[in-house]
């Protein structure tokens, strides 16, 4: 996305959703943190960031309720303050727009147009991205072609099927299978995105072995959520290490 990152691993959306920590998660071992997803009336009030080493990118709700136009103005509010904008469309708010490929389609090209008319001016460019949910036998290649399609700068693909995290759910990922079965998602849609678009992953990740994996299996960047709140804020180091 022609960014680079102190490290590939990054903290997931919902976290640190205000940007409390922002980029100073870097002193963690973290590369990237993801705060939001945040609404328009949240992203209006963001503050001035920590500094810090690691990138910062912001989760925006895309909200089927709302005008093309909000949406851009969104976007454009969120600019200044992100390393890269990410375009959440697996929370609830944006479901409807999943069965409605026209309107879509639409609003995705629109929310395109207003990111590069804000990279124009050439002082910085912020990539975007959109986060897809890839559950077991559902890899979104529809959604994935219209990206590739439109042109986004990557994809982030989410195996969990998100809150609540419980202890079940995170005892479900030590299943090698279930490991397996994400990383071979990430290679199927390495595949069919190509080379050029980026490539992240969320969902499961827990051990070394496993961000190994992913990453041979054709992602960039790996985000935890559940794993940092389950083992210690040292996580990112011990995975790295």
């Amino acid at each position: 996305m022609g960014l680079r990152f102190p490290s590939p691993v990054g903290i997931a959306a919902g976290f640190d959703r205000y940007g409390r920590l922002a980029r100073r998660v870097a002193a963690l071992g973290f590369g990237f943190n993801e705060i939001g997803s945040l609404t328009a009336n949240e992203v209006a009030q963001l503050g001035v960031m920590h500094n810090g080493a690691a990138r910062l990118g912001i989760s925006l709700t895309l909200d089927a309720r709302q005008a093309s136009a909000e949406s851009r103005a969104m976007l454009r509010a969120a600019w200044p303050h992100a390393d890269y904008l990410m375009l959440n469309l697996i929370g609830p708010t944006s479901a409807p727009l999943l069965s409605q490929s026209t309107r879509l389609r639409h609003l995705l090209a629109a929310l395109v147009d207003e990111q590069r008319q804000l990279n124009q001016d050439g002082r910085r460019r912020v990539p975007l991205l959109a986060k897809l949910r890839c559950m077991p036998e559902r890899t979104p290649f529809s959604i994935a072609g219209l990206l590739v399609e439109l042109g986004f700068d990557g994809l982030l693909a989410a195996h969990d099927p998100g809150p609540p995290a419980t202890a079940e759910r995170y005892r479900a990922w030590q299943d090698p299978r279930r490991q397996a079965h994400a990383c071979q998602q990430i290679e199927d849609l390495r595949r069919f995105c190509g080379p050029d678009m980026a490539l992240l992953s969320v969902g499961g990740v827990q051990t070394a072995d496993h961000l190994r994996a992913r990453m041979s299996a054709g992602a960039e960047l790996v985000q935890v959520h559940t794993a940092f709140m389950h083992q210690s804020p040292w996580l990112a180091r011990r995975l790295l290490r």
